[in-house]
C-alpha cells in the first residue's frame, strides 16, 4: 500500500506540472454539480428528459469515472516518450508490480469518483450497497482505458483521440436497453454493458450480485489481454 501511495503522490505531481491535465483534474466536480443541479433545471423545462435520468447517471459516473484512466495513460505515455520505461525494465523490481500498482491508484480514484457522481448526483438512486458494487465496476473502467491508450498510442496526440474512441466504445452498450429480449447480451463483449446492467436491475430492484460477478469477469478479462499487449509492447515480454 505504501507504494501505491507513492505512486499516487508521484503521479498527482506530474498531473500539477501539467495545465491541461490539472484542468482536467476538476472534471468530475463539475460533472457533479452538471447533473445535481442543471439537469432538474432542464428537466423541469423538458419534462421528457426524466425519463432519461438513469441513462444520464450511467453516462455521469462512466465519465467521473474515466477521467482517472486518462490521467494515468498521459502519465505512462510521457514516460515513453522520455524512455522512463526501458529504465523500469534493469531496475530490480518487477515491471507487472510496477504497472499493477500504478493501475490500482487509477482504479481506487476512479470508484470514488464513480461513488460520489452516483450517491450525489440525485437523479436515479440505486441504494447504498448497488452503489459500492457500481462504483467498484466504474472503478474498472479507468485501468481499461488507461492500458488500451498506453499500449496502442504513440504519443499524446494519439493518445486524445484513442481517449475519445474507447470513451464512445463504453458508451455503445447503452443501446442493449433499446434491444428486445436476449439480444442485448450481443454487447455483452463490452465490460461496461454489465455495468449499466447492474444499475439498471438496481432501479428496479432486482437481484445484483449475478451482474456484479459477470462485470467483474468480462473486465478481468479484458484487462489481463491488455495487460499481456502492453508488456509485449512496451516492455517485449
Amino acid at each position: 500500500m505504501k507504494s501505491t501511495a507513492a505512486l499516487a503522490a508521484s503521479d498527482f505531481r506530474q498531473i500539477f506540472r501539467d495545465r491541461t491535465m490539472t484542468v482536467f483534474l476538476f472534471t468530475p466536480v463539475i460533472l457533479v454539480c452538471f447533473v445535481r443541479f442543471f439537469v432538474p433545471y432542464l428537466t423541469a423545462e423538458f419534462p421528457f428528459l426524466a425519463a432519461y435520468h438513469p441513462m444520464i447517471m450511467m453516462f455521469g459516473a462512466l465519465q467521473t469515472a474515466i477521467i482517472f484512466g486518462f490521467f494515468t495513460s498521459f502519465i505512462i505515455l510521457d514516460e515513453k516518450d522520455e524512455n522512463v520505461m526501458q529504465v523500469i525494465r534493469i531496475l530490480p523490481v518487477s515491471t507487472g508490480w510496477f504497472i499493477a500498482n500504478r493501475l490500482l491508484f487509477s482504479a481506487l480514484f476512479s470508484a470514488l469518483g464513480a461513488f460520489l457522481m452516483i450517491r450525489l448526483g440525485g437523479l436515479a438512486d440505486p441504494g447504498m450497497r448497488a452503489s459500492v458494487l457500481l462504483a467498484l465496476q466504474y472503478g474498472l473502467s479507468a485501468p481499461f482505458i488507461a492500458l488500451v491508450i498506453a499500449t496502442y498510442a504513440q504519443n499524446k496526440i494519439e493518445g486524445m483521440a484513442f481517449f475519445k474512441g474507447v470513451d464512445l466504445v463504453l458508451l455503445i452498450p447503452m443501446l442493449s436497453f433499446l434491444v428486445p429480449g436476449a439480444l442485448k447480451y450481443i454487447f455483452g463483449v463490452i465490460p461496461m454493458f454489465w455495468t449499466y446492467r447492474l444499475y439498471d436491475a438496481a432501479l428496479r430492484g432486482e437481484p445484483v450480485s449475478a451482474l456484479f460477478l459477470a462485470g467483474l469477469a468480462a473486465y478481468g478479462l479484458s484487462l489481463y489481454f491488455l495487460f499481456r499487449q502492453f508488456n509485449k509492447r512496451v516492455f517485449n515480454r
